[in-house]
């Protein structure tokens, strides 16, 4: 027996730590595994009765970056004074960080806790012991650091030569070089082309997924594990489609070092939480133009730019994403006072009455909003100013309109085929695995049969789609190009079409403006908007302002004024049916009754009718002068009677005075006498003659 090991210390027992840094180490480096299992044996070999084997790190690395149990727990032992001696294969089985390693000897030497290793017994609390074992700690820390550095090193080194080592996304394959090259499978390859040609059509990653959900064209993806030789096709998410759009290699760049760790330090221990994307040029390997991709290097640098001004943060310099929100003006208006975003809120009673809003300093409690604006007034304005400065475009645009649809009919029709080709050459391989087997092996070949009705009903389900389909659309005759350009000669009538969707005017919108300063003074009568145009021009317009007490539910001016007149000369029922008839509608955009009339007069403070004795109506002067309305009406018509009309279908208001007129008696007599009765058909004669 060593003279080191004493006698309380072989009472205490002997713990045997077991380490392996990886599950592919536990699974094939088996010599080193039984290597320091043997270690049980030694101890008792040493003289230690108890053995205790600790091996839940198995698997784990001693790095310092993962949890450890089983380190733990012999910790936990060595401060207990349970353990006499810790055994292990070499020191980089116990740890591989000083600060594990010093950790560990410092408790062993407060114990009397002897460290033993394949090389021999060491005392902490001897000052040469003590020395070799720190050489140990160290050297074992060294080595994992310099094959790390070394590994690293020869991997950037090949991946700056344009090798990948990695699963390359779908739409490609790696060579047995590890060169990147476009998948023969023309299916995949028309798959992916399409998800870009539909974003740079909608503008939108949740658009587009959207649209191929709803006409359910189905996308690859790599089944991971597999290096990219087997693909899973299903419809798209949003976030599928970003991923797609965020990834260098389509653009035929070859990319390495794009993300970053984030590290933190918990308990003392570094801990990586997440990973974070890096900006473009601060990538480690970039190679532009490295081989034939889907898209073009500046088409993905816009994709980029377009899909980072869909996010709106309230902070941040794009619009964000055309949503189906009412305010058309959405990511586009800034603050003219503090420079931030304008945001939309929604009131009314359905809650559907869009406002620009600007918040102000939200982060100050004492701040307050600078200002907020209706939607409709400052939306009419822009969109009259953007039609007519795109309208010489309209007619160009209306043209190559047909040729657009005719593009997505073509490519829906195309992933239709390509499918249904790969249905049926899945359904002729089926049959062949069928027809290969025998038939007495009823176990395998019910699977197979199974497998061939499979794809049978995949084959129909394929042609049931392409049929449905239709045919390509044909082009657009001389004649309907003459309409289409008639139409679109005013982009007005197009604009304010209730089919329209609301994304769409949207994206208009945002192509042609960069954003819109809003000044709102108080002191002011209009809104004041400082246009930034794409092209670098600035433009200026003034939107009228409600005045104090005034909203958009408010009745117009004119039918105020109307209502005025008419009160002095008819009730409110009269009134309510003069307006209805010249088609005036309430500030609501209701009909006007009695009660609605009465409402108005009283807020605008408009005295009712009062009967007045000065002046008659035409149904009042045709009782005083005993004729009837027709032969009082045909005297105004004649303008024998002096009358006047407040408004068309008003009543007529007649002065007493001019009813003694001579000439208006000298016709009433007549008409009483029957001067101007039509003359009297003889009895039995059926029709008046010609003279």
């Amino acid at each position: 027996m060593n003279e080191k090991i004493k006698g309380h210390q072989l009472e205490r027992g002997a713990y045997v730590y077991v380490r392996q840094s990886t599950p592919y180490q536990v699974r094939n480096h088996l010599e080193s595994k039984e290597r320091q299992y043997a270690l049980a044996h030694h101890a008792s070999q040493r003289g230690f009765h108890k053995v205790i084997v600790i091996d839940e790190d198995l698997g784990r690395s001693g790095a310092g970056t993962q949890e450890r149990p089983g380190f733990g727990r012999l910790l936990a032992s060595v401060c207990r004074g349970l353990a006499g001696a810790v055994l292990a294969l070499e020191a980089s089985r116990l740890a591989r960080n000083n600060r594990d390693w010093h950790h560990l000897v410092d408790l062993c030497a407060l114990t009397e806790t002897l460290l033993i290793d394949s090389d021999g017994i060491y005392d902490p609390r001897q000052l040469n012991d003590r020395l070799i074992l720190g050489l140990k700690g160290t050297m074992s820390e060294f080595e994992l650091g310099l094959l790390r550095q070394r590994a690293r090193e020869a991997f950037e080194q090949k991946a700056r030569r344009g090798f990948a080592m990695w699963e390359v996304p779908v739409g490609f394959i790696r060579t047995d070089q590890g060169r990147i090259e476009k998948t023969p499978d023309r299916q995949v390859q028309q798959a992916v082309g399409s998800v870009f040609h539909k974003f740079q059509q909608l503008g939108s990653a949740g658009q587009a997924a959207i649209w191929f959900r709803e006409e359910q064209i189905l996308v690859p993806k790599t089944k991971p594990g597999t290096a990219g030789a087997e693909i899973v096709w299903g419809l798209p998410s949003s976030g599928r489609i970003r991923q797609m759009l965020n990834n260098p290699c389509y653009a035929g760049a070859f990319a390495y070092g794009k993300t970053g760790a984030r590290t933190v330090i918990e308990q003392g221990r570094a801990r990586q939480l997440s990973r974070y994307r890096r900006p473009q040029d601060e990538g480690k390997v970039l190679l532009v133009d490295h081989r034939p991709g889907y898209i073009s290097w500046e088409e993905y640098l816009e994709n980029r730019r377009r899909l980072e001004a869909n996010v709106a943060w309230s902070d941040s310099e794009g619009s964000g994403a055309a949503k189906l929100g009412a305010a058309l003006l959405s990511g586009l208006l800034r603050c003219g006072r503090c420079g931030r975003k304008l945001q939309v809120v929604y009131s009314g009673s359905s809650g559907r009455v869009p406002r620009y809003v600007c918040q102000g300093d939200g982060g100050d409690r004492g701040s307050g909003h600078c200002f907020t604006v209706g939607s409709l007034r400052l939306d009419r304005a822009v969109v009259q100013s953007v039609l007519t400065a795109i309208q010489p475009a309209g007619i160009e645009a209306a043209i190559q309109l047909a040729a657009c649809a005719k593009v997505e009919g073509d490519e829906k029709r195309k992933a239709l085929e390509l499918a249904l080709e790969r249905a049926r050459y899945e359904e002729k391989r089926a049959r062949r695995q069928f027809d290969a087997v025998e038939p007495e092996n009823r176990l395998v070949a019910s699977e197979l049969e199974a497998r061939w009705n499979s794809a049978l009903d995949q084959v129909a389900e394929a042609g049931a789609r392409l049929a449905a389909a239709g045919k390509t659309a044909e082009p657009l005759s001389e004649e309907q190009k003459r309409r289409l350009s008639m139409l679109s000669e005013d982009l007005s009538v197009l604009w304010n079409q209730p089919e329209a969707p609301i994304p769409l005017k949207k994206r208009i919108l945002r192509s042609v403006l960069v954003e819109i300063l809003v000044d709102n003074e108080p002191d002011r009568s209009t809104h004041r908007l400082r246009v930034h145009w794409a092209g670098g021009v600035h433009s200026e317009l003034h939107v009228e302002r409600n005045k104090p007490g005034h909203h958009r539910h408010s009745a117009d001016r004119s039918v105020i004024d109307l209502l005025g007149e008419l009160s002095k000369i008819c009730q409110d029922k009269v009134i309510a049916a003069i307006l209805n008839r010249l088609g005036y509608k309430t500030g609501q955009d209701k009909t006007w009754n009695a009660s609605r009339v009465a409402g108005l007069r009283g807020y605008h403070k408009i005295s009712p009718f009062q009967k007045q004795d000065n002046w008659v109506t035409q149904e009042a002067a045709a009782g005083e002068l005993k004729v009837s309305n027709t032969v009082v009406k045909r005297l105004i018509r004649q303008r024998t009677l002096p009358a006047r009309q407040v408004v068309e279908y008003a009543p007529w208001i007649i002065e007493k005075k001019d009813l003694l007129l001579p000439e208006v008696q000298q016709e009433v007599k007549a008409a009483r006498r029957g001067a101007h009765k039509l003359p009297q058909i003889p009895f039995g004669q059926g029709q008046l003659s010609l003279e």
